[in-house]
């Protein structure tokens, strides 16, 4: 069941060169319409800094506490607008919620750990996330889910991918399984990058749309034998949905070109006093108002469907 992925987007800086604004194509069909949705994830990373204690104290079990209960409150607001929710923790909070799940936490989550409960009663995806720091892998992580009772996905839950910074951009050794670094017996092999990251965010590309990268130097060329997917997160945010939907009404994006867009809900609106509504207000209601427009989903399913509906045929729009 285990298998691995790179490296997350969130340390150095670059100026990487920019993807070229040539789409990819292929020679299949597709039965899709001019009225495709956008694909849109929203997700949360949680880093390895969470919680910043040390496991074991009670500063870490109280850190620990306002963050399940943030993820709790993230979900039902996710479930009550109907919208799709994707969680992505690094090694961190997965081995507090090993530590401290115990029959008083998981009380109020029906006596499972909030991972499970987050999984299995509402609708939750939960995919690896790592920085690969203080001995953890992403095959770690993919591991401590395992052990959790929400393993099995396949999602690099962020990477690097500049060729420039060879030592950080290395999703390719996800083509094959990978063992974990504290836990070496473990295998897992990461098949779908999400991030398509720079360090730091300072100059992420913009791209939407699915396609398979290529190798490291031809990263936004799609291959259609390659056995790594990458999905565009576009602009990250509300607008940048409406905008795809306008061009694709213009014919500016192909019919036949999966529309996606990633959003990342930031951790810490999941614990300050106002962040939910804020996430509320700008994010999940928004979203939720755009109707047919728009369908929420999460990694595994989008790519599910760029298979099925699109007839996996790579497509990536950059704005020019």
């Amino acid at each position: 069941m285990l298998s691995l992925a790179g490296l997350a987007a969130c340390g150095g800086s670059a100026a990487p060169a920019a993807p070229s604004t040539t789409a990819p194509t292929t020679t299949t069909t597709t039965t899709v319409t001019t009225t495709t949705p956008v694909y849109v994830v929203l997700f949360t990373h949680i880093e390895d800094n969470t919680p910043a204690s040390p496991i074991g104290t009670a500063a870490a079990r109280l850190q620990y506490s306002g963050m399940r209960t943030g993820l709790i409150n993230m979900a039902s607001l996710a479930r009550r607008y109907n919208v799709k929710w994707v969680l992505q923790p690094d090694w961190t909070l997965l081995l507090a919620a090993q530590a401290y799940e115990d029959a008083a936490m998981t009380a109020s989550t029906g006596g499972v750990n909030v991972l499970r409960y987050l999984h299995d009663s509402m609708g939750v995806v939960i995919d690896p996330h790592s920085h690969e720091n203080g001995g953890y892998n992403y095959t770690d992580v993919a591991y401590l889910l395992d052990q959790l009772g929400v393993g099995g996905t396949t999602v690099i839950g962020g990477h690097i991918w500049d060729p420039t910074l060879s030592q950080f951009s290395n999703w390719d050794r996800f083509r094959s399984p990978q063992s974990g670094q504290t836990y070496p017996a473990a295998r897992w092999r990461g098949d779908i990058l999400m991030g398509s990251g720079t360090p730091n965010h300072v100059n992420d590309p913009v791209v939407s749309g699915v396609w398979r990268p290529k190798d490291r130097n031809n990263y936004f060329t799609d291959d259609p034998a390659g056995n790594i997917v990458a999905v565009g997160q576009f602009r990250g945010d509300v607008n940048g949905i409406t905008e795809l939907n306008t061009l694709a009404k213009a014919g500016t994006i192909a019919s036949t070109c999966m529309k996606t867009v990633s959003i990342h809900i930031q951790p810490a609106n999941l614990t300050s006093a106002s962040g939910l509504a804020a996430v509320e207000s700008t994010t999940v209601a928004p979203i939720a108002a755009l109707g047919s427009q728009v369908v929420t989903t999460d990694f595994t399913s989008l790519v599910a469907t760029w298979r099925s509906s699109f007839s996996a045929r790579g497509c990536i729009y950059v704005p020019r």
